[in-house]
């Protein structure tokens, strides 16, 4: 049998990797990784830098939840090297308790490196123990540094944002930074941050200086994410070769956005319609334009601008107000449908909220534009659309006599569906065009409105399968607690 000795070297040459399989931050393997350390307690005295190695892949609640349970391993939480006091943590703990807990981990923790910090915390008259915190694991070297902070709950507002020290800007372990309500003042030239990949601002004032200053110093950014920031009026992007994603949500100040990222692969807005302009992006491939309804009309100059810069898209989700802004215009007294083609769109994602005159015609006439689909979700909500004059003089009959197929179509789905006569006939063009089509996929609204009785589905199955171009389509209706769908959309509404 082998020694203690040389089963603490086995422990030391098993890879890193190996370890992070066992250990990883999941609360699936706690009862197994709690098992194995509890037998290695009964065969062997584990040295400190063997448990340093294991414990580090572990996130401090699961730590603490071990060391709960084996009095050989109640303090193994020393070692954590993720530190996530976020929302879960404080769960069932008074804000004192909370910070009597973090504190302690801080003073105490024995490991060689932090690999992530994350604080969910309202920072109000604590702002020194707070930096304590932010200087501890900077020091040792952290790669993910995640701040929000809040007032007894709920996001602080009347109140001047955490201001962070020095010491941030001049990190050079920092990879990713999440920052939610805080002061930001880069220097124009930074000590720091040079390997940072990952930027993510919340309700953050942000100034064209400090996008310039990221820039210019952050040659590795591939990801800048922006949302509820303020004072941003005009977003200009000028981006290195590094820089890949793009995303903008609720910056209600934003009238423009120029961007010039020759590497830029996903760009994701929402808010209402802004002016938009990209530069060259041939690799482009995920947009999603969640517009918000316009008290008015559309501005279709600044839908119809945008269109023509994202030509080499995969993805698109977007809502009825872009195609509002696409959809055909009186010119000379006739009705003229605007021309641009998505010739790799695989993906289209339609969200019908807040539309004015979106209807089934304006629909299939940006599909039109779109021979390589393969996938199609149209999100119904609670919407309905409006028979009005413009449908019943102009589009009624274009729409029936509208002569186009799907070769490639492959999977449909269509949420929120009420068996309406006008989504029927949206569903029935599909149907008849779709010669290759999988699956077609409806589900009822979340209200009991929009359920429908058996004998009605059966009558509305006859009609569906009388209707399919494709031999081999499957048609399925769920009502929406039971959609087991296994495929859905790349993107859903919001990321934040």
């Amino acid at each position: 049998m082998a020694s203690p000795e040389r089963k603490g070297q086995t422990f030391l040459q098993m890879s890193r990797k190996r370890l992070k399989r066992q250990c990883h931050s999941s609360y699936h393997h706690l009862d197994r990784v709690t098992t194995s350390f509890t037998q290695a307690d009964r065969s062997a005295d584990l040295p400190d830098e063997v448990l340093d190695m294991i414990f580090s892949f572990l996130p401090i609640r699961n730590a603490v939840q071990i060391g709960a349970l084996s009095t050989r391993f109640k303090n193994s939480w020393n070692f954590s090297r993720r530190l996530d006091f976020d929302d879960d943590f404080a769960r069932g703990r008074s804000p004192e308790d909370f910070k009597s807990v973090v504190n302690k981990v801080f003073d105490r923790h024995e490991g060689s490196s932090i690999l992530r910090f994350r604080l969910c915390f309202d920072p109000n008259r604590e702002e020194l123990l707070v930096e304590k915190w932010i200087r501890k694991s900077i020091e040792k070297g952290v790669e993910e540094l995640d701040l929000e902070f809040y007032q007894n709950g709920n996001v602080f507002q009347g109140r001047w944002p955490f201001k962070l020290n020095s010491e941030v800007y001049e990190a050079e372990s920092l990879k990713i930074l999440k920052l939610n309500m805080c002061q930001l003042d880069l220097p124009p030239k930074l000590k720091g941050l040079r390997f940072l990949n990952t930027l993510v601002l919340r309700k953050i004032i942000i100034t064209p200086t400090l996008i310039d200053t990221l820039f210019q110093n952050c040659s590795f950014l591939e990801t800048l994410d922006l949302a509820q920031c303020h004072r941003i009026f005009h977003l200009k992007i000028f981006a290195q070769k590094k820089f890949k994603v793009l995303r903008v949500g609720d910056c209600q100040e934003i009238l423009r956005i120029y961007i010039d990222a020759p590497n830029l692969r996903s760009f994701h807005y929402s808010g209402h319609v802004c002016f938009i302009k990209f530069n060259v992006v041939p690799q482009l491939k995920d947009v999603m334009l969640n517009f918000r309804p316009s008290k008015g009309f559309t501005d279709t100059f600044r839908v119809r601008n945008l269109v023509y810069d994202l030509y080499p898209i995969q993805v698109l989700t977007t809502t009825s107000t872009f195609l509002e802004g696409l959809s055909p215009k009186f010119i000379g007294g006739k009705l003229r449908e605007m021309q641009f083609f998505f010739g790799n769109l695989k993906e289209f994602h339609l969200i019908m909220e807040g539309a004015i005159y979106c209807n089934p015609y304006d629909i299939i006439s940006f599909l039109k534009h779109c021979p390589g689909l393969e996938k199609i979700f149209i999100d119904l909500n609670d919407f309905c659309f409006v028979r009005g004059p413009y449908w019943e003089l102009h589009n009624r009959q274009s729409f029936q006599k509208y002569s186009l197929s799907f070769d490639s179509l492959k999977f449909i789905k269509l949420p929120g569906f009420k068996f309406q006569k006008d989504e029927l006939m949206l569903v029935k063009f599909l149907l008849e065009r779709a010669i290759s089509l999988e699956k077609l996929v409806l589900v009822t609204p979340k209200s009991r409105h929009g359920r429908v009785f058996t004998p009605d589905l059966q009558a509305y199955y006859q009609h569906l399968r009388s209707w399919k171009a494709s031999p081999a389509a499957q048609i399925a209706v769920f009502e929406h607690v039971n959609d087991v769908t296994s495929i859905c959309p790349t993107h859903s509404k919001t990321w934040y």
